[in-house]
């Protein structure tokens, strides 16, 4: 009875504007062992990248799903990330008939997706220029976070698995003929093909990302692989996005995706009283920022847009609220905060975005055959998630966290971070080699060649302050010294070369121990 009345309480504020709106039900416990099917990629990611300890690996239960559908009512979505699901609710009598079940917990609307276009006129398109590269007009936008030196290297983003969540695709555009594209799904209509009715926005979002078409548009990670969800119905405004974003997120997860690249927010409902109110923007609260911060746990990166909701302090929506999500702030080709670019603080008081990327005149692919400029966050974060694909390529083992460490220590405002540019514009060459090395499964250590004494390990998972022993070995595999280790970051270690041994021009290892578990990197060091 206590669980039903508390129910209760909270459907005063949700009963406004019912017609057949889907809600989430959270169910108190799980009653299967069932575990969900993965494949063998997304076995690997789990224990290579993610938690020691996650969730999400089981089923919803049947049991509870048999009993609402016994009752009438008509799943929208299943969660095992949230153990809950998605009802279509027709009227207020069987909203609250839902508090009757004695292993619901609660119950919470599903939220809109919020995809502010700022305002076209304010393109400034003769910013994009050419050059002798085959970038065409895409060029600015590369060159500000260093892309084209890194393809130079060799990096495409080859191996990686992006998925990509939008309002709809259509792959006929020529910028498309090479993506490789493993899946796709729409989960609006429920049907393979996930074109829908606003494939706009989507064609620009992933051309911008992986597109490539010499002398006009080539995304940082054109030579990866992606998985293709709508998620999102342009022609309706109900409540009915949310949850389809959550079943694509799992989907995904099933099929090994290493990250997720969203350019959508939630925080609305129908109505203002049922919106998020701002204490629940700190990346713990909204359900959409829950299931990205258990995709961060299963180690999937998720690089979601900061928003287009303009310059007033603490705009940042869900799930860029998130600290376990790499949120995209928006800037001008100078480097200038665009003026639509949402900034933080979040309530909790943290720094957002995390870091920007070109949002203001991105050049990408339109329509059938076209190319056009466009403005927005949305176009920032797929330029973001590129950069993120080819990082990841180079270091497999980082995990989510670790990567946006890593972004946010080496933005142009790492020292000095702030509410509209975050960390900056990130730089990330230091951590790339020639030629890739696909074979590498070894923890980052950086700087890397090394002349000094002083360097920083990064692990995939949170136990820099677990760190137990550090040791020196050399190519034959003899221990030259111990190490001093101190942590700096939950993730990452500063490691001191001991200073009282002469050391050679050569390739050394260095393993460090923690909880049970040894880590190990290489290092060229170079006097």
């Amino acid at each position: 009875m206590f669980l039903t009345r508390v129910i209760l309480l909270s459907l005063a504020v949700l009963t406004f504007g019912l017609a057949g709106n889907p809600y989430w039900v959270f169910f108190e416990d799980n009653l299967t062992e069932t575990k969900v099917q993965l494949t063998t990629r997304a076995e690997v990611r789990l224990m290579t990248r993610g938690a020691l300890v996650t969730r999400g690996n089981l089923a919803v239960s049947p049991e509870h799903l048999a009993e609402l559908r016994l009752a009438g009512y008509k799943i929208r979505q299943t969660s095992r990330f949230l153990n809950a699901v998605s009802l279509a609710v027709e009227n207020a009598g069987d909203l609250e008939e839902l508090t009757r079940f004695p292993f619901i917990k609660s119950i919470k609307p599903v939220a809109l997706r919020v995809l502010t276009a700022p305002d076209q006129e304010l393109q400034n398109p003769q910013l994009s220029r050419s050059s002798g590269r085959p970038y065409g007009p895409s060029l600015t936008q590369n060159e500000l976070l260093h892309i084209p030196e890194i393809h130079d290297l060799g990096y495409d983003g080859s191996g990686i698995l992006i998925g990509v969540f939008d309002t709809g695709f259509n792959t006929e555009h020529p910028a498309f003929d090479l993506l490789d594209i493993q899946a796709q799904y729409d989960f609006v209509d429920d049907e393979i093909d996930p074109s829908g009715s606003g494939h706009e926005h989507g064609i620009n979002v992933l051309s911008v990302l992986g597109g490539y078409y010499p002398d006009q548009v080539i995304g940082p990670a054109f030579g990866a692989s992606y998985l293709l969800a709508r998620t999102e119905n342009v022609a309706s405004e109900s409540r009915a996005e949310e949850d389809n974003w959550v079943a694509a997120l799992e989907w995904a997860d099933s099929l090994g995706v290493d990250i997720i690249s969203s350019s959508l927010n939630y925080r609305d409902f129908d109505g203002t009283v049922d919106d998020y109110p701002d204490s629940a923007i700190d990346g713990m609260t909204a359900i959409i920022s829950k299931a990205a911060n258990i995709a961060a746990e299963r180690g999937i990166l998720v690089v979601n847009s900061a928003g287009n909701e303009g310059s007033a302090p603490g705009s940042i929506w869900p799930p860029a609220d998130s600290p376990h999500v790499l949120g995209v702030g928006a800037i001008t080709a100078t480097g200038a905060i665009s003026y639509f670019s949402s900034r933080g603080p979040t309530y909790d008081g943290r720094i957002k975005p995390d870091v920007v990327a070109m949002g203001s005149s991105v050049y990408m692919a339109s329509g059938a055959n076209s190319f056009r400029h466009g403005n927005g966050t949305s176009f920032s974060a797929p330029l973001t998630s590129g950069l993120a694909a080819l990082l990841l390529q180079a270091h497999p083992e980082l995990a989510p966290d670790s990567i946006i460490t890593l972004f946010q220590q080496n933005g142009n405002q790492a020292t000095n971070p702030d509410n509209d540019l975050g960390y900056g514009i990130p730089d990330l060459r230091q951590f790339f080699q020639n030629p890739p090395d696909r074979e590498s499964a070894n923890i980052l250590v950086y700087p890397n060649p090394s002349s000094s004494h002083v360097v920083n390990m990064v692990l995939p998972n949170p136990l820099a302050g677990q760190v137990e022993t550090g040791n020196l070995i050399n190519i034959r595999g003899q221990k030259i010294a111990s190490l001093i280790v101190e942590p700096i970051s939950q993730h990452t270690v500063q490691v001191t070369l001991p200073g009282n041994i002469v050391l050679a021009d050569q390739l050394y290892i260095i393993t460090l121990q923690a909880a049970d578990r040894i880590y190990s990197g290489k290092l060229v060091y170079i006097k």
